[in-house]
């Protein structure tokens, strides 16, 4: 992901460095746009207008277009974000693919500590070899901004582990604890309602 990173911003710089030099060679070039001193209909009547829109055109759709890249390669930070587990209810294709890894659409039921459970849309880059085993029932690990609860970022989505319940309690029980811990030191929950919380998590081990 580092090196598309880099080879993305090289290219985004080479597009914007050519229609730069485009743009400067019609405004002040040898073979320059005389703009001062016509009419708009004297400028597109000799075609010399075509070019001055068709430049700021081309980058207006230059970035639509690369936006679900950009938002895939560069995904927003989440300050001061919570980590839980999520439960996966629904996957679609974007039919955006990145280094032939398909990026997926999930609907993910999220369960906080002293929340009611809520319901969020997020993308994210699978593994080709992995695309066919992200179904709905597998679980992800999120972070998401408290605050805002609709904004989260996807970590880890678990695919084809054969575990027993039992074997996975551990596990689930230690990111539980980690959660409540990260709600008490950002100020989320009281130290009382931290404790109370934790000592339910233990009882049922």
């Amino acid at each position: 992901m580092k090196s598309m990173r880099i080879a993305f911003i090289l290219a985004g710089v080479s597009v914007i460095v050519s229609l730069g030099i485009v743009a400067f060679l019609l405004l002040w070039g040898p073979d320059h746009v005389e703009l001062p001193g016509k009419s708009l209909p004297e400028l597109f009547e000799n075609g010399d207008l075509v070019p001055i829109i068709v430049i700021p055109a081309a980058l207006l759709i230059t970035a639509f277009a690369v936006r679900p890249f950009l938002r895939t390669i560069f995904p927003p930070v989440i300050k001061n974000g919570v980590t839980t587990q999520a439960k996966v209810l629904k996957v679609w294709d974007t039919g955006v693919s990145i280094n032939d890894n398909p990026q997926v659409g999930l609907l993910l039921e999220i369960n906080p500590f002293g929340g009611a459970p809520f319901q969020a849309e997020a993308k994210t880059l699978v593994s080709r070899l992995n695309a066919a085993l992200v179904q709905p029932g597998v679980t992800a690990e999120v972070k998401y901004d408290p605050q805002k609860p609709q904004r989260l970022k996807v970590l880890t989505i678990h695919v084809g582990e054969a575990v027993s319940s039992q074997a996975a309690a551990p596990s689930n029980t230690e990111a539980r604890l980690q959660e409540l811990k990260n709600l008490r030191e950002k100020g989320l929950i009281t130290e009382e309602e931290y404790r109370q919380k934790r000592e339910e998590i233990l009882k049922a081990l």
